[in-house]
């Protein structure tokens, strides 16, 4: 397995959840695909592209044939896919290899230029679903039945995390009492995972799962980015020789 790469024009975005009951990114994340392959982009997707606790087979199996049948008039046949294994699309752990122009992964080591990127879905940070998996696989499906009745209460999730976080994630990171480094509006554990990873050599580390998109300093210059979901405003980082940008997507 491959997990190291150059890539010149590379294009990373999470948290697509196709397929689930409470976000419908078929038609955006299909023009989003339309603009990689126009211009020449590599795609990344980190992780939970699809999503297969918050809906039904039955359900998954329309939203991702739909996507592919558009696809297949848009994928050029040079174009790589990278795809980094989330916690919502974890049964695919089971296919990591290569298939063809799609190379399933757990990380994604990127050299473009000087830049050296690291690219995790985030989920083996999460302090709760370290310590509690099978928990927190039961709250997630139960969510997903509930958010089947009522999808527009997803919004709970950004309410909780800025009220549990308090300050919105625009502010730049700081460092608590013991020298750890802390992003207000972060959890904690995110953002010392990301510095302890930007300390082994990368200069990027670009993370999804949180849902809260932004780019933070790290120690020495480093940069912690979070390319958020597709639920609402989704996010992108777009690598171009040697340059790295996040920029939302409005396609």
């Amino acid at each position: 397995m491959i997990t190291d790469v150059v890539e010149d024009r590379l294009l990373i975005t999470s948290d697509i959840h196709l397929g689930s009951f409470s976000c419908h990114a078929g038609g955006p994340f299909t023009r989003f695909f339309e603009f990689a392959c126009t211009n020449g982009f590599n795609i990344c997707i980190n992780g939970d592209g699809i999503d297969v606790l918050h809906t039904t087979l039955g359900h998954i199996t329309r939203e991702v044939s739909r996507l592919l049948s558009n696809l297949k008039h848009i994928l050029r046949t040079q174009t790589q896919i990278y795809y980094v294994i989330g916690n919502h699309d974890i049964v695919l752990e089971h296919f990591l290899s290569d298939w063809g122009s799609v190379r399933l992964l757990p990380f994604l080591n990127v050299t473009s230029g000087n830049l050296r990127i690291r690219v995790e879905h985030g989920h083996l940070y999460d302090p709760f679903f370290m310590k509690h998996p099978d928990l927190q696989s039961a709250l997630t499906r139960f969510m997903g039945i509930f958010l089947h009745m009522k999808p527009h209460w997803y919004s709970w999730h950004n309410t909780f995390r800025k009220i549990r976080y308090r300050k919105p994630e625009a502010v730049q990171s700081e460092r608590s009492k013991d020298g750890s480094l802390i992003i207000p509006g972060q959890n904690p554990a995110f953002i010392q995972a990301a510095d302890e990873l930007a300390r082994r050599g990368f200069d990027y580390v670009v993370m999804g799962h949180t849902h809260a998109p932004g780019m933070f300093d790290l120690t020495g210059g480093k940069k912690y980015v979070n390319t958020g979901s597709w639920f609402r405003r989704p996010h992108y980082v777009k690598i171009e020789n040697g340059t790295l940008e996040l920029k939302p997507w409005n396609g």
